[in-house]
């Protein structure tokens, strides 16, 4: 009796002592984008639902799940393909093939023909329903095919029964055979990217030195899929950006605009509603919808923990018609599944519904997201598109800026602009012709009484006054400006308090332009740029180029002196900040389809100040037209080289800081030791 109680005692004594509980850090997210395309949390879009951890799996490459729930496995290392039976939770078959080597690629078509690619065979297998070998896809007897390698990796089929195969270290593009296995080409390639240095060889090296550079070529394929649509998808690792691809027969990308992915996608499946789902290798699984938009990204990398919905190597997935998704880990040979959750099925349905054209309906959908998330894109964008569609334009503008779609709120301000033009232009014409013709008979008035109207009076008092005049004269020198730095450089036209003036009043339209343009055509938000940055840019140029210019005319017998120096740019800079004026109030007008104006009038009054600067410094200085351009290039060479003592001094400060500060700890330590 008292032993029990001994032992109950110390059971309870246990029981009482603090245990400490870690969450773990490898927790699976759902990230979505923000207007600005940076990943944010949202609300869990899939759940994991099944690991299946006794199939005997060594390096699985590849799944693929039919009409049925009968997942297909690539098993490699095992050289078998295995049959799953999902819906019952066993194995149908187990496919093993004396001609397989390493099967890494696997397609079913709707009639349950089974093709299985095998770089290590060098072969392309196909079996019919009862999984008996129908015919061997070899390398294609093509001349134009003999010198490459055949090692197929994936493979897809579309229904006229035509093979697109990722071969291994091919960058043609996807091979194309054949329903009889005769080469058809290459279906689609890669762009080749050109770094700066093989760019900058190619431009000035000659045909004999490029021959002997190394080629370079485009990246290879990773994975390849054909739609229940017949619509063929690609993916390609090691590019951030239009690593998956949604192909038209010719090969061309469907997607218009750029699609944000990671640089390891490794597999691509497209279900019967158009969701595009994507593999990352590191153990992400990307959601698109059908015209590219990233809807969701979850999951993540443990390679020490066994935890469900993390993966060490994610090579392939695929999608039932439940919408669930299967999985493969091949480092652990696990298969996963993961369930969609309510928010996940209500988005799909929202975006169904405006696919088929049900606006309305699509409407009440996406307000059930934007209830479950205030902030969501997704929601805002699909709200806006909806309005959009039901021509209720000003309701759809307010959810397009919040969702950052530039694009369609551009189209959306075009059809509000139509109608307030429509609605307005007649009596606002009415009104200017009225205004004209009042203005016609005031002068004609003032000119039979020998009179002049109390603002032209005004103007010319002012205008008398030293200090405007001086600011007004940056008004003359664009339009003269040979006779005006003539007048400059012979001090009488001119200050430098009016210089200083402009200066500062081109400091306020160049911080107006960089950070108050037009939703439009203002890419990047105020919170997001470097204030200090613009501002230091800003004063440091002029200041350079003040200096500089300085310097080397003192140098080379320029007659400006240093206020002339001084005066110059403010002089010179009228036409670039008439520019930006101009484009700062036509950004609150204009559409993205006229953004070319914009381009023309930045271009011009880029120009224009560049001929005014270059006459400023030929005619202050006295320059001749080729010492001019000596004088010019020198200056800017001063200052770049201006800029790069500057670089190195803070650099040399830094270190120099932190050396003293590691000294003053050190002398503390022992000090204090």
């Amino acid at each position: 009796m008292r032993t029990r109680a001994r032992i109950l005692l110390l059971l309870l004594a246990v029981l009482l002592l603090p245990v400490t509980a870690s969450a773990n850090k490898a927790t699976s997210y759902t990230y979505t984008l923000d207007q600005k395309y940076r990943f944010v949390r949202t609300q869990d879009a899939y759940l994991p639902d099944k690991t299946i951890t006794t199939l005997g799996l060594s390096k699985p490459a590849d799944l693929f799940i039919d009409e049925s729930g009968t997942l297909y496995i690539a098993d490699s290392g095992n050289r078998r393909v295995l049959l799953y039976d999902t819906a019952r939770g066993q194995v149908k078959n187990e496919l093993s093939h004396p001609g397989f080597s390493s099967p890494t690629g696997i397609y079913v078509t709707r009639e349950g023909q089974l093709y299985v690619a095998d770089p290590g065979a060098r072969k392309v297998f196909q079996f019919d329903a009862s999984q008996a070998l129908i015919r061997e896809y070899d390398k294609p007897a093509s001349p134009v095919f003999s010198d490459i390698r055949y090692e197929p990796m994936k493979v897809a089929v579309d229904a006229g029964g035509n093979l697109y195969i990722v071969g291994e270290g091919v960058y043609h593009g996807v091979i194309q055979l054949g329903k009889e296995g005769e080469f058809l080409g290459y279906f689609t390639v890669n762009q080749t990217r050109l770094t700066f240095s093989q760019a900058l060889q190619r431009l000035i090296f000659t045909r004999e030195q490029l021959t002997n550079l190394v080629d370079s070529v485009p990246i290879t394929f990773s994975n390849v899929f054909v739609d229940p649509a017949g619509i063929t998808y690609t993916t390609t690792m090691s590019i951030r950006y239009n690593a998956l691809k949604k192909h038209r027969t010719d090969g061309a990308n469907m997607f218009i605009d750029r699609v944000i992915s990671t640089e390891a996608l490794s597999d691509v499946w497209v279900d019967a509603r158009g969701i595009i789902y994507a593999a990352d290798q590191s153990g992400y699984i990307l959601i698109y919808s059908p015209a590219g938009e990233l809807i969701f990204n979850f999951g993540s990398n443990v390679s020490n923990l066994d935890v469900a919905g993390l993966f060490s190597r994610l090579p392939a997935l695929a999608v039932d018609k439940q919408g669930i998704i299967w999985a493969l880990d091949s480092e652990k040979g696990y298969v996963q599944s993961f369930a969609p959750t309510d928010y996940a099925n209500t988005v799909y349905d929202a975006m169904g519904l405006y696919e088929k054209g049900e606006y309305q309906a699509s409407l009440l959908q996406w307000n059930r997201v934007l209830r479950l998330n205030q902030m969501s894109v997704l929601a805002h964008n699909g709200i806006a598109k909806a309005h959009f569609h039901n021509e209720d334009y000003e309701q759809s503008i307010g959810h397009f800026r919040v969702a950052g779609n530039r694009a369609m709120y551009s189209e959306a301000f075009w059809e509000l602009r139509n109608t307030f033009i429509q609605r307005w232009l007649p009596p606002f014409a009415m009104g200017a012709v009225a205004l004209v013709i009042f203005n016609f008979f005031l002068k004609r008035y003032y000119k039979k009484r020998g009179m002049r109207s109390l603002s032209n009076r005004a103007w010319r008092a002012l205008c008398k006054t030293p200090v405007i005049k001086d600011v007004l004269f940056a008004f003359v020198t664009p339009r003269h400006p040979v006779d005006a730095f003539y007048e400059v450089r012979r001090k009488r036209e001119g200050s430098v308090l009016g210089a200083t003036i402009l200066y500062g009043l081109y400091f306020v339209i160049f911080m107006l332009y960089q950070t108050s343009k037009g939703f439009i055509y203002q890419f990047v938000q105020v919170e997001d740029m470097d204030i200090t940055a613009l501002v230091t840019g800003y004063f440091l140029l002029i200041g350079l180029f003040i200096l500089c210019n300085y310097l080397v005319t003192s140098i080379n017998d320029g007659d400006g002196d240093l206020a002339q120096c001084y005066m110059i740019p403010a002089y010179s800079l009228m036409p670039v900040m008439g520019a930006f004026l101009l484009i700062l109030g036509l950004s609150y007008t204009l559409t993205y389809s006229e953004s070319f104006i914009l381009s023309i009038i930045l271009l011009a009054g880029v120009v224009w100040t560049l001929i005014t600067l270059f006459l400023a410094l030929q005619n202050v200085h006295d320059y001749s037209f080729r010492e001019t351009i000596r004088c010019a290039i020198l200056t800017l060479v001063f200052m770049i080289i201006a800029v790069i003592i500057v670089l190195i001094v803070l650099i040399m400060g830094e270190q120099l800081l932190e050396f003293l500060r590691t000294i003053y700890e050190e002398v503390l330590r022992n000090i204090y030791a």
